[in-house]
């Protein structure tokens, strides 16, 4: 703007010499600065050309809290340089409506790839869209602008803070009958249809265990262990109620801490489970929770598709049992952010987000 504003003050006090003093050379001075003008305008066209910029990596991982560098390459490919871009970057947290933007001012050599660091502090837990809106290319002197759209967009992903829940398993869902497609790899059960180990005969091992064809090639008895099915006797439903007016990043933030807690907390019960909930298309989804690795991957899984604000037409529950209706559970646990938190259907506590964490926190949770 500065430059536009000197060079039409140029222009106009040439104008104004050439009438009123009818200066010699007033005509070609005119000529020149219009020409110079010209001159700008293909130097910015040129520009605009050849730049290209997008980011480095299209998906980013980082824990709630800390600060996060991001990388963007901005590339010319002309062989002259380019003295003045601005970079237009947005930033949306996912069930959020409103985006924070960043301006970035850059030179770029000519022939060169240049990286450009963007440094974020993410204070909140969640997904971020971020987008490399559009680049304007300024000419030498910043008169001529050309907007060049690039819409590259990148995901962030925060994994939230857990806290510690405390969880107790009962005796019930200890002894919940479980039929699944995975075997305990230590310890034997009662399940024909998977062999664990063979062993030697022990006096007490009733004679329908023992392995006849192998008896009698090796001579010594041997008695068959079957596999013990390792399921899952505990469902957790994540289905957020939002107060009026909508959510807030900090609110989701808080949401997903207790989500991944109550996960977190319910594997170091040596509890096994499935989470589900709803995706951003609307769909279910289910994860099983055997091991820590599927602790991990679940949270990027659900802060990938978890649809935040989406609000569903029927509850989860039934949702879930129509489309999985052959599936028993002995534990239904529903966090439902400000709708409280439900067990067997039957609400358990009732409060807002930061009431149900303290809750939480000291309560002795049985499933």
């Amino acid at each position: 703007m500065r430059g536009k504003i000197v060079y039409a003050g140029i222009l106009a006090v040439t104008v104004y010499l050439n009438m009123l003093y009818h200066w010699e050379l007033g005509n070609f001075v005119l000529a020149f600065e219009g020409m110079f003008l010209l001159l700008l305008l293909c130097n910015a066209g040129i520009s605009w050309i050849g730049l290209s910029a997008e980011w480095k990596h299209t998906k980013l991982f980082v824990e709630e809290g800390e600060a996060l560098q991001s990388q963007i390459f901005v590339r010319n490919r002309l062989c002259i340089p380019v003295c003045k871009l601005r970079i237009d970057l947005s930033y949306q947290y996912a069930g959020e409506e409103k985006k924070r933007k960043e301006r970035l001012w850059i030179a770029v050599r000519a022939k060169e790839k240049k990286q450009i660091a963007v440094k974020h502090l993410q204070k909140y837990s969640g997904k971020v869209c971020a987008e490399l809106v559009d680049c304007r290319v300024y000419d030498v002197l910043g008169i001529w602008s050309f907007r060049k759209r690039m819409k590259k967009k990148a995901e962030i992903l925060i994994f939230p803070k857990t806290y510690p829940i405390v969880t107790e398993v009962t005796v019930q869902t200890s002894n919940f009958s479980l039929e699944g497609e995975r075997f305990s790899e230590e310890v034997s059960g009662d399940d024909p249809s998977e062999l664990f180990a063979l062993r030697d005969y022990q006096p007490g091992d009733r004679m329908a265990r023992i392995h006849w064809k192998l008896s009698a090639r090796k001579g010594e008895w041997y008695v068959k262990e079957f596999s013990r099915p390792v399921g899952t006797a505990v469902l957790l439903l994540l289905e957020p109620v939002w107060k009026e007016g909508g959510q807030s990043a900090a609110e989701i933030s808080r949401y997903l801490q207790t989500a991944v807690s109550l996960v977190r907390s319910l594997l170091d019960a040596g509890c096994s489970h499935v989470v589900s909930w709803i995706m951003e298309n609307g769909e279910l989804e289910r994860a099983r929770i055997f091991t820590e690795e599927d602790v991990y991957l679940f949270t990027i899984r659900f802060l990938e598709t978890w649809g935040a604000g989406r609000a569903s037409q029927e509850s989860l529950t039934e949702s879930y049992r129509s489309i999985y209706p052959q599936e028993r559970y002995h534990t239904i646990l529903s966090w439902r952010g400000e709708g409280g938190f439900f067990k067997n259907e039957e609400q358990i506590f009732a409060g807002h987000l930061i009431e149900s964490q303290e809750w939480l926190r000291q309560c002795v949770l049985e499933v």
